[in-house]
């Protein structure tokens, strides 16, 4: 007994010398690991976690809105931060593609990726010789952190189109963009005001504006992305933004109802002709930036079940 009290004396002394070395802050995460036997290994690891500096993976902290006295902040990182953090992987890099690749089979024109698309091709003309797309692939939802719903938060990640699909389906080919704040009505009455109900469509435009505003920069000249095979010439466009249905509605500013006159997200056709088969594609109209310009500035939006707000995409490409 007396030799277990003295080894756990001179064991007690070098964890507060690891202690006062690396800082620790709790003193029972060292005692748990002394007494797993791995308490150095432990200390080192938190020692070396509080030690990191990698400017592309870390996050900041902004306030975004004050409704009713409380401030909502965005989390997030710099959009180039989570691309640089993608494009580093070299195995990523080395399955990504920024030329216009068309296929085709006995003749015939095929698609498989977006570079085989017709938009790149369309995107790919209207850009100077040389330069490449860069095609950013946004996607959110949120999604409840315990089994009682209680707790909740709205991630947003990120990947790019010039990944081929079977390597962007991976893991690690999404990185955590950023969470969205969420706006949490106090009362029945106030979640069913018209103020609340603009003020989370506000909340929700305002962040994502900061989240892809540095891309505005790049709209007219590109930039240089550094490789290790040299530099390439891109713009970066925002090609893709996948959720489920409240997502797109609150993207679009358009109403989150079935049964409202054009419930559809993405083009104008009334809600009784959803399900016919036989229209033709002169009579699908789609929800485009003009359109939906032109319907808020003649103040006409909610008859296309629209809200009467700009939306902040219409300065994107």
């Amino acid at each position: 007994m007396l030799n277990l009290r003295h080894s756990l004396s001179l064991l007690t002394l070098e964890v507060q010398q690891i202690g006062q070395i690396f800082q620790a802050k709790s003193m029972g995460i060292l005692w748990h690991c002394l007494l797993s036997g791995t308490y150095l290994k432990h200390a080192v690891v938190i020692y070396l976690m509080d030690q990191m500096n990698v400017p592309h993976i870390s996050f900041r902290k902004a306030p975004i809105m004050t409704y009713m006295e409380e401030t909502h902040y965005l989390h997030y990182r710099p959009i180039f931060d989570a691309i640089k953090e993608l494009l580093s992987n070299q195995e990523i890099f080395d399955n990504c593609t920024f030329e216009f690749t068309p296929l085709y089979h006995e003749g015939q024109r095929i698609y498989s990726e977006q570079y085989n698309g017709e938009w790149w091709e369309r995107v790919q003309k209207s850009l100077p010789a040389e330069s490449k797309i860069l095609s950013i692939i946004l996607y959110s939802d949120a999604t409840t952190c315990d089994h009682l719903g209680k707790s909740s938060e709205h991630p947003i990640y990120l990947t790019l189109g010039n990944i081929i699909s079977w390597r962007r389906n991976k893991p690690d080919a999404k990185v955590l963009f950023g969470y969205l704040p969420i706006l949490k009505a106090k009362t029945i009455s106030q979640k069913r005001s018209k103020g609340y109900k603009l003020a989370k469509r506000a909340l929700y435009q305002h962040a994502l504006d900061m989240l892809i505003r540095p891309l505005l920069d790049y709209t007219n000249d590109g930039f240089d992305l550094k490789t290790d095979n040299g530099e390439l010439w891109c713009y970066p466009f925002i090609s893709v933004m996948l959720g489920d249905l409240p997502e797109n509605a609150a993207l679009t500013l358009t109403f989150n109802s079935a049964n409202c006159s054009h419930p559809c997200h993405a083009c104008l056709i009334e809600g009784n002709k959803l399900n016919n088969a036989e229209l033709s594609d002169d009579q699908i109209v789609l929800r485009t930036t003009g359109t939906m310009k032109a319907f808020v500035d003649q103040g006409v939006a909610q008859q296309y079940s629209l809200h009467d707000m700009k939306n902040i995409f219409w300065r994107y490409p």
